[in-house]
């Protein structure tokens, strides 16, 4: 299964939280945090802060985020190999500089906390990422009914 990774960024004096709105490829047209695929030879941390920047323009450090989650996605409907199980690993950017920019990928937009477009995101996104932004860490699991949209299962755990 492939690790990848997503990261949120904050303006917590404004109870702001940045989304990026997926133009293309896999979750286009949904609302979700910046990341992608870990590369050979790369730390997923590293990961988190590359695919960061590659589509949003923010810029951070590995010093600068901490994990806040692991959720593993099947899809059981989809054929193995076009690899849409994945394992990934949620951070939150504590510090970071730049402003947002569209990129090829996503059109970033700062959101507020209490107006998060749940309707418009991953059908899990309800379950873990309001946990998380009260400081809870956790871990879930996820599996999709053959809409590869819907939940069949899950399952959330606190992240050790």
């Amino acid at each position: 299964m492939k690790h990848m990774t997503l990261c949120f960024v904050f303006k917590p004096e404004e109870k702001k939280i940045l989304l990026g709105y997926k133009k293309i490829g896999f979750g286009k047209g949904k609302f979700n945090g910046f990341g992608g695929r870990v590369e050979e030879n790369e730390t997923i941390e590293d990961a988190a802060v590359r695919e960061l920047f590659e589509e949003s323009g923010i810029k951070t450090t590995t010093k600068d985020i901490r994990k806040v989650a692991e959720n593993t996605f099947l899809f059981p409907h989809v054929p193995e190999e076009k690899g849409w199980n994945q394992i990934v690993h949620v951070f939150f950017a504590d510090s970071w500089e730049g402003e947002p920019r569209e990129s090829n990928e996503m059109i970033p937009e700062w959101v507020d906390i209490d107006k998060i477009p749940f309707d418009r995101m991953w059908q899990d996104d309800i379950h873990w990422l309001p946990l998380v932004l009260k400081n809870n860490r956790v871990k879930g699991r996820f599996s999709f009914n053959e809409d590869n949209e819907s939940i069949h299962e899950m399952s959330l755990d606190e992240l050790k």
